[in-house]
């Protein structure tokens, strides 16, 4: 089945829309607009892979007893696989929520297979899967820490470095960022998330504007940093 929308297609890189109609790949494509969720559990009869072609998001492991875990933050040609995992179905699911309006594909992993004629259309395939693999390595880091205060610094370190936009001796990044998801992406009490943004607004590393965003100075942000070997 085939969802044509010209201004989700025009987005889609040539690329993948000559992959999928050549092989004739059954797909959907979904927006997701900033601040909102899809929620995927393990399908038995049918394992479905989606890509996010642009966007933002981040995925957390959520358990049927109201705790979760912060997976990755995916950027756009990421791929997103929930079907590895099959073992504690019936306890878990996945909160896919998008940081920035995101476009994904979904396709099922059988039809791929079954009509794919090509080894380089294999090859893009696996390149989405290492470039993945990279980013949830990344994403990994900030739950490395035990003090809550450095996962947050590590989180906007983060996201300065996959998306941050200098300005002059500032960074921006370029989407909202609530405290209730910073919240959520370390794993921590909100209050105590509160008081260490506020911390860093008072020692002048960063600074709420309009929607929230965050500006990060360059100089004092990165130099606490260096001091504090955060890397």
């Amino acid at each position: 089945m085939f969802i044509f929308i010209k201004s989700y297609l025009r987005i889609m890189s040539n690329e993948w829309m000559q992959l999928f109609f050549e092989s004739k790949i059954p797909f959907y494509i979904y927006k997701l607009y900033k601040g909102d969720a899809l929620i995927f559990k393990f399908y038995a009869k049918c394992k479905p892979l989606i890509i996010v072609f642009y966007g933002t998001v981040y995925i957390m492991k959520v358990f049927t007893n109201g705790e979760s875990i912060f997976l990755a933050i995916l950027t756009s040609n990421s791929i997103i696989d929930f079907g590895f995992n099959s073992c504690d179905s019936n306890y878990i699911y996945y909160k896919v929520v998008a940081l920035e309006n995101t476009y994904f594909i979904k396709f099922c992993w059988l039809d791929y297979v079954n009509n794919f004629q090509y080894l380089s259309t294999v090859i893009k395939l696996l390149d989405l899967f290492r470039y993945t693999l990279q980013q949830y390595e990344n994403s990994s880091y900030i739950l490395s820490h035990k003090s809550t205060r450095y996962r947050v610094i590590q989180l906007l370190l983060f996201l300065c470095r996959e998306f941050g936009i200098l300005n002059n001796n500032y960074i921006i990044i370029p989407f909202e960022l609530s405290q209730k998801t910073i919240s959520c992406i370390t794993g921590s009490n909100p209050i105590t998330v509160n008081k260490i943004i506020r911390y860093l607004i008072n020692r002048l590393f960063i600074q709420y504007v309009v929607h929230k965003r965050i500006l990060i100075c360059y100089s004092s942000f990165f130099s606490y940093l260096q001091d504090n070997k955060v890397t």
